[in-house]
C-alpha cells in the first residue's frame, strides 16, 4: 500500500488518536513535552478529555511558550519554560505522576531522539504518545519500549508506546479502526467530530 499523503494540517494529525485514548483510558494527568495550539487545546477540551485535572506543558522555545501562555486560560494548565534540550529537564520530573506523556518537542530531529531515548531509560507506567512517528530515527530509538503501536491513517503518523504488560493493543486497534473508517471525510483537526465519533 502506498504511503498516506501528508496532511494539509500536519500539526494536527495526532488529535484523533489523543481523543480515542481518552475514551478508553481515564486520563487525569498529562505531561506535554512540546506545547502546541492543537495538542494543548485538545487536552484542555472538556469533551475530548473529560477527566483531565492537570496538564503540565514543558517548552524550550521562549517565544513559543509566551504565545501559548497567552492562548491558554485554564487553571488546570501549567506552562514551564526549560533550557534545551528537553531531555535535560526530564531528570527533574516525576514521570509516575502522569497518565499520559505526549512527545512533540524540539526544533531538531536529534533533540527529539534524545527526548525519546531519555524516556526509554525511565520506569514508566504511562502511555507515551509520539507525534511524527514515521521518522526512522524516532522509530529506531523507540524500539527500547516493550510495546509499540503506530497509527498511520494520517501523515505525520503517531506512535503509542508503553512498558508494562497491560493488554492495550486491542483497544488501540479499535481506536485505529474508527480513525481509518472516517479519515477520508473528517480532517484531523475537527475535534468536535472526533469526539462525536468516539462517543458512538
Amino acid at each position: 500500500m502506498s504511503p498516506v499523503r501528508r496532511s494539509r494540517n500536519d500539526y494536527a494529525t495526532h488529535i484523533p488518536i489523543l481523543i480515542g485514548l481518552a475514551r478508553y483510558w481515564t486520563i487525569r494527568s498529562v505531561l506535554e513535552l512540546g506545547s502546541g495550539y492543537y495538542s494543548t487545546a485538545t487536552f484542555l477540551h472538556p469533551k475530548a478529555f473529560p477527566h483531565l485535572e492537570v496538564l503540565h506543558s514543558y517548552e524550550t522555545d521562549s517565544k513559543w511558550a509566551t504565545r501559548l501562555k497567552n492562548f491558554v486560560n485554564d487553571s488546570r494548565a501549567k506552562m514551564q519554560l526549560v533550557a534545551p534540550p528537553m531531555a535535560s529537564a526530564l531528570s527533574d520530573i516525576n514521570l509516575t505522576d502522569y497518565d499520559l506523556i505526549f512527545v512533540d518537542d524540539s526544533a531538531t530531529e536529534h533533540d527529539r531522539v534524545t527526548t525519546i531515548r531519555a524516556l526509554t531509560r525511565r520506569q514508566l507506567e504511562s502511555l507515551v504518545v509520539i507525534h511524527d512517528f514515521e521518522v526512522p530515527s524516532y522509530i529506531e530509538v523507540a524500539r527500547a519500549f516493550r510495546h509499540r503501536y503506530a497509527f498511520k491513517a494520517f501523515n505525520p503518523e503517531t506512535g503509542v508506546l508503553w512498558q508494562d504488560d497491560a493488554g492495550h493493543r486491542d483497544a488501540l486497534r479499535e481506536i485505529d479502526a474508527v480513525i481509518k473508517r472516517h479519515a477520508r471525510r473528517v480532517g484531523p483537526d475537527d475535534v468536535e467530530a472526533w469526539v462525536e465519533l468516539f462517543s458512538q
